[in-house]
Order: structure tokens, then C-alpha cells, then sequence
């Protein structure tokens, strides 16, 4: 069984497969031998994928089958999501069928033995007889989903209304989360409606996030006794859930829960902000080199026994590999979190993740490597996710912790990603081409959410630095999705996020002094009530941008309230600084 694919920790066959790794390597063969390719996307977490392999792939007649008439892939989603983003059928195992040079011909979810069979055979019989016509089609219809929507539609402020409207019709009020079931997190929808909420003070934005919140971290979504959630609950009322947990989530929770704490008065919020972080910290987190684990794996089984007797147990498998993307959110959470908790551990892990990721995964562009697996190097260059989920961390760790080096980073991640990644109709592609095109990776895409995400990062820096050039690129990215987001329904929650910065006129708080001499002032900057403030630290050796900004290096540490670039006197006590926003 090769080494060099994951398949289900139970009994099977699947390893009997001559699986190839997306690569020219098996795109040749493909052409060369004129077969169709069998595309397996898989994940280290996923039951069904298990499942799959338990059964249809330990089947000894379709061991034969693929092995005879088919170039079989195996694709983790979590080492390429760009490859998933362009062939996913709906769900996760997903079985696609190409033909050699990647236009889809059919795929499915899971499919079970006998139905495997018939497709195998059908999908083989088809390409050999029409093989010449389904090449010639495939080239067509990489033409036509070439073209590119231009930037060119106007943006209003009713766009975040709309949004709204979809997330509220989709909303349970029984309870609470959207729609019926399978019932995700969708914390997407969940941090646009604490930013609205805290925003514009409408209640009712709240309680839809609250009895969310409070639903999920209460039922059996919710790990009673190692803490942390899993991954959905497969019942409308949260009781029954999938029992995978995934860093991705984790990172986008606790950066909420850990807002929440900071912003009401509920210490439910704090509880479970503590106790879901204690699971991290434990689990996922490694401590020699900073790095947060990809997921552990579902096992109903265990996660029902209580503390005693899982202790007796082994623990789900955990992907030890680290996912930039996912390293940077939860980086990005930590920082979050550390200083709701006042927790300067917290904090320190935070920074200890940004650094090694600093080190140890940019490339020679300065951009992020996708993945490293323990004792390897980093693998796959020049995805967006990595890059936008980086910057975003940076700007969460500056503005919670007063670093400059992470603003410097910020600043120089930012052009980089205009070099590598911009689309000339506005926009950021999914991948800067770095890695083999093959297949449809050689159509670009440019996924909404991605590109909301990177857009407010944009604003922010435009509001740190009074860079009008990032407010540009941000309106123009955002205009790519003015036509059609309306599709997306409450799917467009990061574009109407994005939005609200967009039209807002936040303030900003400069502050002049070291971290350690400035930590009072920006807890208190950060406590404001304005959801879209930016927190600026500027060291008292910068004399020239101090100076360039008017503010006077020899007084530290002091804080200024600023509105564009008009900024009140200096405030040097927290007292000052709230009286001067309330001034403003």
C-alpha cells in the first residue's frame, strides 16, 4: 500500500489501486494510452470516503476494472483545494471521470459497489467509441468558461441588505443556525453578522448569532469532555453531529467566540472560548514548531465514551500536516482570543505561528507553500487561500499585539500577491500558475470568497497606511461580483462583510510607543464601539513617518484618534482616548 496516499484506518483494499498523484505524470499516461482518468478526491477526515474505500475500492472486480481501463488520481482536497474548487461533485468522496487531457465526462459522491461497476464499464466503453468528439468538445467549452466578467459593476450599500434578507429567510428560529438539516457552522454568515450587529445595533442580527452559538456549543455539536466542535451536526436541532474536528472551523470559531467574549456580557461565550481553545492548544497545536495539525479524524465510538475511558483508548488519527491557510486563521484566531482572555500565552502562540510560517514556508516570491507534512518540505506553491488567509493573520496580530514586523510582512505580502495573483479584469486568481495547469486548473478562477476576503484586508491596509491605491484594488475586486452575487444567497456573506468596510467610515487609532508601552491604550482602542477600527502602532524610532503624520516621537506612549487624516491631539491615558472618540 503506498505510503504516498491516506486511506480508511479500518480493513481495506483501496492501496490495491494503482493510484497516481495529480501530476504530468498521469495526464501522459492518460493521453498515451488513450484511457480516461478516474479521479478520487478524498480526505484524511472524511467517514465516507472510508467508507468508499471499505467497499467499492476493496472490491476485487473493480480493483481489476480501474486498474485495467482506467489511470486512477487520488486527490486529498485538503492538499488541493484548487483541484477540488474544479471537479467537486457535491460532496466528499467524490468520484469524477475525465477524459486525458481533464474535461469532466461524468463523477458522482459515493458510490457503492454495484453502481461503481456500471459506471466504470459505461465511462470506459463511451471514450473509447467517442474519444475523438469528447477532445474536440472539451476544447470548446474550455473556451467559452475562459472569458472573464469584467470589473465593472457599481456597488451599493443594498447589496449588504440583500445579503442580509437570504441569511434571515435561511435562518431556524427553533433552533437557530440555517436551514434544516445536515447543519453547518457557516460562520461565514456567523462574523458578517457580528460585524452588522455591532455596527448598526440591530438586536435581532445578535440573536440570530447568539442562539447559534449557544445552540451549537450546548448540544452535541459540542465535545463535552475533550472540548472543541465537530464538524456539523447531521440533525436540524444540533443533536447528532459528524463527529470530525477540523482546524478550519476551529480557527473561524474561536475568532468569533473570542469577539464575543470581548463584546457582551455572556460568559457562556468565554466558556466555551476556553474550553474549545484548551482542545487546540492540546491537540492540534504543535509545540515545537508553532504549527496547528489539519483535523482529527470521526470516531463515533470514542467521542462517546467519557474522559476515563477514552483514556484508555487511542485517540482519533490526526493529520499532523499543516495547512498554511489554516495555520495563518488560527494564528489570526489566537491573537483574537489572547486578548479577550488577557491571556499572554495565547498571545505568544499566535505570534509563534506567524513566525514559522515566516520562515519556513514562503518561497522565493515571498508567498506561502500549501502544506507541510511533519519532517518534510513544503509542497504546492501559489495558492490564494494561503496567501489571503496570511495577510489577514498579520493585520489581526499587528493590530492585537502592536508588532511592526508583522505589519511589515503585511505590507510586503500585499504587493506580492498584486504581482502574482491580480487578474487584469479585477480580481485575484485562485492559483498564481506556479504548479502544473493541468486539466481545468488551466481555466482561472476567481472565488468570491477568497477575493472578498483579500479586499477587506486591502481596506484595512488603505486605512492603516492612507493608501488610496489598496482602496482601489479592494472597490475593483469587489466589483467583479456586483452582477452576481445575488446567486450566491447568503454564500455572499464574506462579499457583504467586505462591503460594509467598504462604505464605512471607521476611525483609526494611531498609536506611538513600543507594544509593551502602548498595551493599555489598545485594549482601550480596541474596546471602542466601531466594528471596522484600525489600530495602528508605530515605533518612536520612526521618526520620519511620525513626523510625516504630524505626531511628535518624543511623546510615548500616546494615542490619536484619526478620521482619514485628520487625527485629535494626543491622547495619553485611556480616559483621553474615549473622550476623544466620543468627540469625534
Amino acid at each position: 500500500m503506498s505510503s504516498e496516499f491516506h486511506f480508511s484506518p479500518r480493513p481495506n483494499r483501496a492501496g490495491d489501486i494503482a493510484w497516481k498523484a495529480w501530476g504530468e505524470a498521469a495526464f501522459a499516461q492518460a493521453e498515451r494510452e488513450q484511457k480516461p482518468i478516474l479521479l478520487s478526491i478524498s480526505a484524511v477526515w472524511c467517514h465516507w470516503c472510508h467508507v468508499m474505500d471499505e467497499t467499492s475500492y476493496s472490491d476485487p472486480r473493480i480493483i481489476e476494472r480501474i486498474n485495467e481501463r482506467f489511470v486512477p488520481v487520488r486527490v486529498d482536497n485538503d492538499r488541493r483545494p484548487d483541484v477540488n474548487a474544479r471537479y467537486n461533485q457535491g460532496g466528499w468522496p467524490t468520484t469524477a471521470f475525465l477524459a486525458p487531457a481533464g474535461a469532466l465526462l461524468a463523477g458522482a459522491t459515493y458510490m457503492p459497489p454495484e453502481q461503481m461497476l456500471g459506471a466504470l464499464d459505461q465511462i470506459a466503453d463511451f471514450y473509447k467509441e467517442h474519444h475523438a468528439h469528447v477532445e474536440e468538445r472539451a476544447i470548446e467549452l474550455r473556451k467559452e468558461s475562459s472569458s472573464e466578467r469584467p470589473a465593472s459593476g457599481e456597488l451599493r450599500e443594498t447589496m449588504i441588505a440583500r445579503v442580509l434578507e437570504e441569511i434571515s429567510d435561511a435562518y431556524d428560529p427553533e433552533y437557530g443556525g440555517f436551514g434544516t438539516e445536515p447543519k453547518f457552522p457557516m460562520t461565514d454568515v456567523l462574523d458578517f453578522l457580528l460585524q452588522e450587529y455591532r455596527a448598526a445595533g440591530d438586536q435581532r442580527l445578535y440573536d440570530m448569532l447568539a442562539k447559534t452559538m449557544l445552540a451549537m456549543s450546548s448540544g452535541g455539536m459540542y465535545d463535552r469532555v475533550e472540548g472543541g466542535f465537530f464538524r456539523y451536526s447531521t440533525t436540524r436541532d444540533w443533536s447528532v453531529p459528524h463527529f470530525e474536528k477540523m482546524t478550519e472551523d476551529h480557527a473561524a470559531l474561536l475568532r468569533i467566540l473570542a469577539e464575543l467574549t470581548r463584546t457582551t456580557r455572556n460568559d457562556a461565550f468565554r466558556s466555551t472560548l476556553e474550553s474549545a481553545l484548551r482542545y487546540v492548544r492540546t491537540v492540534l497545536r504543535d509545540p515545537e514548531t508553532g504549527f496547528f495539525a489539519g483535523s482529527q479524524d470521526a470516531d463515533e465510538a470514542y467521542f462517546a465514551l467519557p474522559l476515563e475511558e477514552r483514556r484508555k483508548r487511542e485517540a482519533p488519527y490526526i493529520d499532523r500536516t499543516s495547512y498554511s491557510n489554516w495555520t495563518a486563521a488560527m494564528a489570526g484566531a489566537f491573537a483574537f482570543a489572547g486578548a479577550a482572555l488577557e491571556d499572554d500565552g495565547v498571545m505568544g502562540e499566535s505570534q509563534a505561528a506567524l513566525d514559522a510560517l515566516n520562515e519556513h514556508m514562503r518561497d522565493e516570491n515571498g508567498l506561502l507553500y500549501h502544506y507541510l507534512e511533519p519532517g518534510g518540505t513544503p509542497q504546492v506553491r501559489g495558492l490564494l487561500t494561503d496567501q489571503v488567509s496570511y495577510l489577514r493573520a498579520l493585520l489581526d496580530a499587528h493590530e492585537c499585539m502592536g508588532e511592526p514586523r508583522f505589519l511589515a510582512r503585511a505590507r510586503e505580502l500585499a504587493a506580492a500577491i498584486e504581482s502574482a495573483f491580480a487578474s487584469p479584469n479585477g480580481g485575484y486568481y485562485d492559483h498564481a500558475g506556479a504548479e502544473d495547469p493541468l486539466g481545468n486548473l488551466a481555466v482561472r478562477q476567481r472565488p468570491l470568497a477568497d477575493n472578498s476576503l483579500l479586499a477587506e484586508s486591502f481596506l484595512r491596509l488603505a486605512a492603516l497606511d492612507g493608501d488610496e491605491q489598496k482602496r482601489m484594488a479592494a472597490e475593483r475586486t469587489l466589483q467583479v461580483y456586483a452582477a452576481n452575487y445575488g446567486g450566491m444567497r447568503m454564500f455572499a456573506a464574506p462579499f457583504a462583510r467586505a462591503l460594509r468596510r467598504f462604505f464605512g467610515t471607521a476611525a483609526s487609532v494611531v498609536l506611538v510607543g513600543t507594544p509593551e508601552q502602548t498595551s493599555d491604550l489598545r485594549e482601550t482602542a480596541r474596546a471602542l464601539p466601531d466594528p471596522l477600527l484600525t489600530v495602528l502602532t508605530i515605533a518612536t524610532d520612526d521618526v520620519q513617518t511620525l513626523r510625516e503624520r504630524g505626531m511628535d516621537p518624543q511623546l510615548a506612549p500616546a494615542a490619536y484618534l484619526c478620521r482619514g487624516k485628520v487625527c485629535s491631539a494626543p491622547a495619553t491615558t485611556p480616559a483621553q482616548l474615549r473622550d476623544a472618540f466620543e468627540a469625534s
